[in-house]
């Protein structure tokens, strides 16, 4: 085995449940503000829920709906126009970075060790509305971004996972076939099901989302509760 992927949200890092849509409603109603232009709070609130409800639903048919236009969605519903139109857009789609991310327990010494071994890094990631630019951002923020090689983020692949193309983005990045790489993921729909139909070894990571998804996937080949145990893992598998 010479790569490893990961999945980002519940694997590498999460939020607080409800930040991301406090941050969001926070940061418009500034741009709002700013450009002199009111807004019913509710309008706001229902139209950040509706696109978020839209994103759901995309995701799980596997229809790609790129940020910039659940963005675009979000202005028309609120009936915006002019400049307040992109302002709004932009602190929209920029509300990552008003949230701290959570990082998992483990994974800072995890990545470094792997490196240490010669590992090659990525990442797979289903993005929602934090593009992959701006998850690179706050990677490299904590520190992070300089262990990786290579990544598939949806936005920038117009795939969602299990489709094989997110996943062939990032090992291409590693210069990677599928038999030499793991995927590593908190979702068996997912992170587990795309992997493996690619010809990857899979594990499922439950340190962060302890329940996974409720669908009645094939398991992965191993399933962890911290990163450590990847690495015995990792060890195992490049004896």
């Amino acid at each position: 085995m010479k790569a490893v992927t990961f999945d980002f949200w519940n694997t590498i890092a999460t939020v607080p449940p409800g930040s991301m849509i406090e941050a969001r409603r926070r940061g418009i109603a500034a741009a709002l503000r700013s450009h002199d232009v009111e807004v019913e709070a509710d309008l706001l609130l229902g139209g950040l829920r509706q696109v978020g409800l839209d994103w759901e639903r995309e995701w799980a048919e596997g229809r790609h709906l790129p940020p910039h236009e659940a963005a675009a969605a979000l202005v028309r519903h609120l009936g915006l126009e002019g400049a307040a139109r992109e302002m709004v857009a932009e602190a929209f789609l920029g509300a990552g970075r008003e949230v701290p991310l959570e990082f998992a327990p483990g994974i800072h010494a995890c990545l470094a060790e792997l490196r240490e071994r010669g590992i090659r890094l990525g990442i797979v990631c289903d993005v929602g509305f934090s593009g992959g630019e701006l998850l690179r951002e706050l990677l490299g923020a904590e520190g992070l971004l300089g262990h990786f090689d290579g990544w598939g983020f949806s936005d920038e692949v117009g795939h969602y996972k299990p489709s094989p193309r997110i996943f062939e983005a990032a090992l291409a990045a590693l210069g990677t076939e599928p038999g030499q790489a793991m995927h590593v993921g908190d979702l068996r729909r997912t992170d587990v099901a795309g992997a493996a139909a690619l010809g990857m070894r899979t594990a499922r990571y439950r340190g962060m989302n302890p329940e996974g998804d409720e669908e009645d996937g094939t398991e992965a080949e191993f399933v962890l509760d911290s990163h450590a145990e990847l690495l015995g893992v990792v060890e195992r598998l490049t004896a």
